[in-house]
């Protein structure tokens, strides 16, 4: 799969692209029939909410189950990555956010090549993410929200002291907290106005490593659960880890994509 022409002047403006039934719900329902799996696990992959036990995300799924592995290097997200990135990728970082229903918490406002730059040496700010619904996502059930053109400021400078998620120190891209003030906040929104794409499990957000992002507490009675890849490009490959292998994945090899159907062989 490439972008058309549109889109690629879609994510080089906004930063953020939306593509709506990428997957196919065959494909979604055989995901979600192995998630559980994946969510069982025991260990310091799978991070659990601060006020309860749900998960949070689940880190490196490709690294445990086979499905995953295959989506981790499914051709409609690594071939668009190359194109866009301009040369071949390697994953920076594969895994699942769960909000789930009544209990999914809050994702501060925040940049991931922050973190990436800070804690993993990634060189340049020169990198994509893509997110698939594996639920429908609503305005009720925590909905991404993308400040549209961010991406274009680089990394934005902190104006407030925060401090990582106890759990991991910094292990992981939220804080609890933003570093942006709300002023800082209230100053981007007005300019740049808001994005929350909604739509259908099968769904894909593209957005870039510099677009600001962030979503709300789920209050509804909706599950809303995304896997994540961030695909980046092998010649700005990560220089000074600091966090596990899991959470920055340290094979620099180019991924080779796989065959538009490997969902669903047997």
């Amino acid at each position: 799969m490439r972008w058309t022409t549109e889109q690629l002047a879609t994510f080089k403006r906004d930063g953020v692209l939306f593509v709506e039934g990428l997957f196919s719900p065959q494909e979604v329902t055989r995901l979600n029939d192995e998630l559980p799996r994946v969510l069982a696990r025991k260990g310091p992959e799978n991070l659990t909410e601060r006020s309860s036990n749900s998960i949070r995300s689940a880190i490196a799924p490709h690294h445990s189950s086979e499905l995953f592995r295959r989506l981790s290097r499914h051709p409609r997200i690594i071939e668009p990555a190359a194109q866009c990135l301009g040369g071949p990728v390697y994953l920076h970082q594969f895994k699942i956010n769960t909000k789930n229903a009544h209990d999914g918490e809050i994702w501060h406002w925040h940049q991931d090549y922050r973190t990436w730059f800070e804690d993993d040496g990634m060189p340049e700010p020169n990198v994509i993410n893509a997110a698939l619904f594996l639920d429908d996502v609503t305005e009720f059930n925590g909905p991404t929200m993308f400040v549209p053109g961010t991406h274009k400021l680089g990394m934005i400078p902190s104006d407030k002291n925060f401090n990582r998620i106890p759990e991991y120190g910094r292990l992981a891209e939220d804080a609890v907290g933003s570093p942006y003030s709300n002023e800082t906040i209230d100053r981007l929104v007005k300019k740049h106005g808001l994005l929350a794409p909604k739509g259908p499990a099968g769904s894909v957000v593209f957005f870039h490593g510099c677009t600001l992002h962030g979503s709300a507490p789920n209050m509804s009675p909706w599950d809303r659960t995304i896997v994540f890849w961030s695909p980046n490009r092998t010649d700005n490959k990560i220089t000074a880890p600091t966090r596990p292998n899991f959470l920055a994945l340290q094979d620099f090899d180019a991924v080779e994509a796989l065959a538009d159907d490997c969902l669903l062989m047997a």
